[in-house]
């Protein structure tokens, strides 16, 4: 196996940028070669000129095949992927925005939110997330906000890890959520997200989690265990229509419950959806994606969580359910790990060198994750 040297890559285009790590090419006897490499606002597949002894890195795994075929070019393919993971733990930078509202104009106050600004501060900060907190803003400031902060004269992305926006509000049918004064629609918040806004945006897992009511027709449930009895609060505005969403590469937007019905919240614990959320991404996020821990919380919240209401014209009890919708175009698994994260991974060497004391607490966590795991499948 014999190596060419480190290249710089030139090409025409001056408003675009490319970037590969500083890693020698090595050529096998055919003179072809593939290697991991990361390429920004360059997604079509281009001719580049090799250069001299020095390479562009941003220090990232992502990205494209470079192949030489024994020629002075090298040819970029920008959309084939190496990576399997977004790698956050190479990133130093995620930002987490909270849009929280408690008082809108002609609604019900929506007491208990603070106690969800909490917990999703509490558990993203762990994770090495900036939190920044937005609270009774109207929908001119929300628009300002987002517009600033994605404005690509004022911000670039290209060493930010993960970008997450949490709204809490009372919302409707067709995807219109409540500002302060006025309402908006869920797509607004997702435009500013979009690559076309700022293009170093690319390959970054954009996150949208949303606690607000789609509707106001209730899931039915049977009434198969006691339920949980709290006073229950609904962040729901008004009936109206079916909407969809368009959305990029590497997005996920999570709703807490299914569109046409309501989100509940609970007036001193916070919503279940954010307060189940928060709590499997404390518990998980070191080893599942967050993909895997989404289908646990909306199992959680399908089979723990029953709002009790007595219907006095049917003479009934009635259990109303909630079921949090996810959709997702992200094309890597995203695990919500901290910078330079590292698992530790015990082998049976491992074990055998340690002291009696440390193998007792590594098989104890074992046979815990086990049990656990195996009380998940009796629930089911």
């Amino acid at each position: 196996m014999k190596k060419i040297p480190r290249i710089k890559c030139n090409y025409k285009k001056t408003n675009e940028t490319l970037c590969v790590s500083r890693e020698d090419i090595e050529l096998d006897d055919r003179g072809t070669t593939s290697y991991e490499a990361a390429v920004y606002n360059y997604p079509e597949e281009k001719e580049l000129l090799r250069g001299e002894d020095e390479l562009f890195s941003n220090g990232e795994n992502e990205g494209i095949k470079i192949k030489s075929d024994g020629s002075n070019k090298i040819t970029n393919m920008g959309g084939l992927k190496i990576a399997t993971t977004y790698q956050l733990e190479n990133y130093k930078k995620k930002d987490l925005l909270i849009f929280n509202h408690i008082e809108c104009v002609n609604l019900k106050p929506r007491i208990g939110t603070e106690k969800d600004v909490e917990a999703l501060t509490n558990t993203f900060k762990k994770l090495g997330f900036d939190v920044l907190l937005y609270e009774e803003k109207t929908e001119r400031e929300i628009c300002k906000i987002l517009q600033d902060y994605t404005d690509p004269r004022k911000k670039n992305f290209t060493n930010h890890g993960c970008i997450v926006v949490a709204v809490l509000t009372h919302g409707e049918y067709d995807g219109r959520l409540m500002a302060k004064d006025d309402s908006y629609h869920e797509q607004l918040i997702i435009n500013y997200l979009n690559v076309s806004t700022n293009t170093t945006l690319i390959n970054k897992p954009r996150i949208v989690f949303i606690q607000a009511c789609r509707g106001k027709d209730d899931i039915r449930g049977v009434g198969v265990h006691q339920p949980d009895v709290h006073n229950i609060g609904r962040d729901v505005i008004k009936f109206n229509r079916y909407y969809t969403l368009q959305l990029e590469p590497d997005m996920l937007i999570l709703h807490s419950s299914y569109i046409g019905s309501p989100a509940y919240r609970d007036n001193e614990n916070g919503s279940w959806f954010i307060q189940a959320l928060c709590k499997e991404i404390d518990d998980r996020a070191s080893t599942e994606d967050l993909r895997s821990i989404i289908t646990i919380v909306k199992r959680k919240i399908a089979i723990d969580k029953t709002h009790e209401v007595y219907d006095s014209k049917e003479e009934q009890t009635l259990y109303n359910k909630q079921m949090p919708v996810s959709t997702s175009t992200l094309t890597k698994k995203l695990y919500l790990r901290e910078y330079r994260y590292k698992p530790i991974v015990y082998t049976d060497n491992d074990l055998s060198s340690r002291d009696d004391g440390n193998c007792i607490d590594v098989i104890w966590n074992c046979i815990v994750n086990y049990f656990y795991s195996a009380m998940e499948c009796f629930r089911l």
